[in-house]
């Protein structure tokens, strides 16, 4: 399988977790400072405390999806081992943050990162847990977005295949919600986008019916533009 990744903005993204967490810390720490000096500085420390937690927990979030190992596009990858040379994943350089084309078809893969048993009811998504985790009741949750997210990556995914082969007819591009969490067990029934997870992405690729695929000259025209 053909990778192509945006090394670039991976290691933007993982150096501004890190400018962020240390902004923060250093904020809450000049925080404790002013108020040894000054015990009278009360509402200056609370809204620079306020201010350094939101940068510091702002870099962290940062810092585990851009910095941590694995990163979600080496999950993919990892997911998709084994595929040949017909298959080509772009992590965030074909509008989606990750495009597959395939011999079968075009599709958008969506990452969700809920843990539990994952349903659909018809209407609404929920994930039902049995753990109980720190400020978090067990028990079953709404998922909202989910229909919302992969619209707007098809469509973003779309419009960069566009700019590259403007001459050519809409590409059909399917969405597939992926939930990447290892205590997750996906169990839906008449859900209305293509629903797995990630340890049987492969094989649930393998299965879908197939659709009109990019040419091979078109896949080499995508993988040669810089900046889709």
């Amino acid at each position: 399988m053909r990778q192509h990744v945006d090394l670039k903005m991976i290691k933007r993204w993982n150096t501004a977790g890190k400018v962020f967490t240390f902004l923060g810390l250093g904020i809450l720490i000049g925080a404790f400072i002013m108020t040894f000096r000054d015990p009278n500085v009360s509402n200056q420390f609370l809204i620079l405390s306020v201010f350094g937690v939101i940068c510091a927990q702002a870099g962290l979030a940062i810092s585990n999806r851009w910095g941590a190992s694995p990163r979600i596009d080496e999950i993919i990858d990892e997911a998709l081992k084994g595929f040949d040379n017909q298959y080509e994943i772009y992590h965030y350089r074909l509008g989606a943050s990750h495009a597959l084309l395939t011999p079968i078809g075009a599709f958008a893969i969506v990452p969700c990162y809920e843990d539990g048993e994952i349903t659909y009811d018809g209407e609404k998504w929920f994930s039902q847990s049995t753990k109980r985790k720190f400020l978090r009741r067990s028990g079953k949750r709404s998922i909202g977005g989910l229909q919302k997210n992969a619209k707007a990556e098809v469509q973003s995914m779309q419009r960069a295949i566009d700019r590259v082969l403007p001459e050519k007819p809409e590409v059909s591009i399917q969405p597939i919600l992926v939930f990447v969490n290892p205590d997750t067990y996906v169990k839906v029934d008449g859900a209305p986008l293509h629903t797995v997870h990630v340890k049987k992405l492969k094989s649930f690729i393998r299965r879908l019916p197939k659709a009109k695929p990019l040419t091979t000259n078109e896949m080499k025209m995508l993988a040669e533009k810089k900046g889709v």
